[in-house]
Order: structure tokens, then sequence, then C-alpha cells
């Protein structure tokens, strides 16, 4: 973890930080020695669950707005892992760090729940330098008041560019088994970092299970399907 570390909010299981790092601190193969992330990891494999396309089950359909929606949903995953949007690769130090940042506060075997990040980067005469604003919650999905993004508009007005947003997708289950999240963006993930290209000039997204990492431009998203 990185040493300039400062809280901007912690209340109600929440929190809100922010991390300063330099870009060749993390450009390594080497994941986090975190204890919460080698247990997930370690839960993951023992029901030979770290595939890179998830099996899971299938979801319960009540209505046909919900097929038509799974159907956007499989309509979307086929295109990411056939390599026609984006890129699904092993997941790589800076997003391990995040993942364990998490994990470290609530199990994501037991408790699964959701962060979400901004990876703001600028360039030095030295190399460069890296700004993460980290919010995670308590429940299933971080609250609002730890997205960040008003601190994310206070260096995008300093001059750093928005390089990523992460999040990450919670394990499900295959039977009696664990599955993997999916690594790939939903549908109302698609609609959310289509507004935030617009509204805040983000690059590109990355979405992670702890293993596997989707990484893509925001350019690409227009071929997948929105919620």
């Amino acid at each position: 973890m990185p040493t300039k570390t400062t809280a901007i909010l912690e209340r109600d299981g929440a929190i809100l930080e922010t991390w300063a790092l330099r870009l060749e601190d993390i450009v390594t193969d080497e994941l986090p020695k975190d204890s919460a992330f080698l247990a997930y990891r370690t839960a993951i494999q023992r029901d030979a669950a770290d595939v890179l396309r998830p099996v899971a089950d299938l979801p319960a359909v009540r209505t046909d707005a919900e097929a038509e929606m799974w159907r956007n949903e499989h309509f979307n995953n086929d295109l990411v892992f056939r390599g026609a949007v984006g890129s699904i690769r092993p997941i790589s130090c800076l997003d391990a760090l995040l993942f364990s940042r998490q994990a470290s506060r609530i199990s994501e075997i037991d408790h699964p729940t959701e962060f979400l990040a901004s990876v703001l980067r600028r360039e030095t005469t030295t190399g460069a330098d890296l700004v993460v604003v980290f919010g995670g919650g308590s429940e299933m999905f971080p609250p609002k008041e730890v997205y960040g993004f008003e601190i994310v508009r206070r260096f995008l007005a300093e001059g750093w560019s928005y390089w990523y947003s992460i999040h990450n997708h919670t394990v499900q289950k295959r039977g009696d088994s664990l599955a993997l999240g999916i690594p790939a963006p939903s549908t109302s993930d698609v609609q959310f970092y289509r507004s935030l290209g617009k509204e805040m000039r983000l690059d590109s997204l990355r979405v992670t299970n702890g293993f596997y990492t989707f990484n893509g431009s925001i350019n690409e998203l227009g071929a997948l399907r929105a919620r």
C-alpha cells in the first residue's frame, strides 16, 4: 500500500480516501501479499473457479423485461470474451492493491462488496505521478457519498488526466461452489461509464474479479448495450 494515503471520509462502514504514488512503483508482476487477498484467491482456487470466463448458476428470470436485460448482458459478455471490445488480462499490481483494500475491510467471500476507484495521472519529467480516489462501503454497492467525483474534478482542474475508473464484480455461485464475478462491464456499467466519459473526460474503464481484469477505452463502449 502507498504510504501517502489520506482519509477523506469514514462513516457507517463506508470509506473515501486518496492515495498518491508513482507509476514506476506499481509496474511489476508481483501481487500483494495481503492476507485477505490471498485468502480470497485460495478459496476461489479451492473450488477450481479461477477461470477466465466464469461459469455460474443461471439467474432466475421472472419477467419479460428481466429476460431482455439478461439477453443484453450475454450479448455484451460475448463481445468482450471474444476480444471484440477491450481485453481481459490477469489482474495488475495496482488493481490488486485496490481489490485488497476492500477485501481487507470486508471478506469478499463471506460478505461480497464492490469498491469504486478513480485513477488519475500526470506526466512529469521523471515519469508519471498517480492519484487514486478509492471508495468502498459495507453493503454490496458503495454509497454515492464515496464515489469521490468531486475530488476527481478538482484534480482535473489542476491538469491531471482521468486515466481509468475501476470497480469489482463479486463472487457468484455454481451449485455449492464459488464462481468468479464476470470481468466485463454490465449494461448498467456501460451507461455509467459513458456518462463519465462525456462529463469528466474519462479515458478508460476496468472491471476486475480479483483474478482477471477487463480493460477497455470509453470509445469502445459504443459496441455494447446499455440498460
